[in-house]
């Protein structure tokens, strides 16, 4: 549930007609997950749970993963983040923490994804092998997740005014400093 809330709140805050109708969104996307669902209680749905739990529960949510921790870190920024958990705990997190958000947290996040990829191997369940073609659904399945990250970033690069660089600024910087951006002042672009 809380990645489906994560899902539907990201949608409904970039598009105003499904803000608009948030309700009956999600309650389209919910209907929707259950009907899928029904899969796994059939006669092979053991199959398509293992398929799923290999392929949609593995990969692809390290890299959800992977792209939160490069949000936070490089373009919302470390120092902002160990200032809004200033502002909610009392202290600030010491230099360990602010390394490993930049530094060690996405660099081995990369490291498990591409290992995770590259040592996959066939899918069985007991001393069933499943064909080809399901270890290749699988990765459709998991590739649908992941590929929209790229997706929507060509979308948003497209969607916004300016420059090469304005769209960059525009994309990695947070709605509310959209003005900072026209007037030149991008924070992510000074060291």
């Amino acid at each position: 549930m809380g990645g489906m809330e994560a899902v539907i709140t990201g949608l409904t805050d970039d598009f105003k007609i499904l803000k608009r109708n948030r309700k009956l969104f999600t309650f389209a996307t919910v209907f929707g997950t259950f009907l899928i669902a029904l899969f796994c209680i059939t006669n092979g749905g053991i199959y398509v749970l293992t398929l799923l739990d290999k392929y949609a529960a593995g990969t692809s949510i390290l890299f959800g993963v992977l792209i939160e921790a490069i949000g936070v870190s490089w373009f919302y920024g470390v120092d902002r983040f160990s200032e809004d958990i200033e502002r909610m705990m009392g202290f600030k997190p010491g230099l360990y923490w602010r390394l490993c958000w930049k530094f060690v947290s996405p660099a081995f996040l990369l490291f498990v994804v591409i290992a995770s990829t590259l040592t996959s191997g066939g899918l069985k369940y007991d001393d069933y092998t499943f064909p080809y073609w399901a270890n290749l659904l699988g990765w459709g399945v998991a590739m649908s997740s992941m590929l929209f990250v790229p997706f929507y970033a060509i979308y948003k690069f497209f969607s916004v005014p300016g420059t090469f660089k304005e769209k960059i600024a525009y994309c990695i910087t947070p709605e509310h400093e959209h003005h900072m951006v026209a007037s030149g002042n991008v924070r992510q672009f000074k060291m």
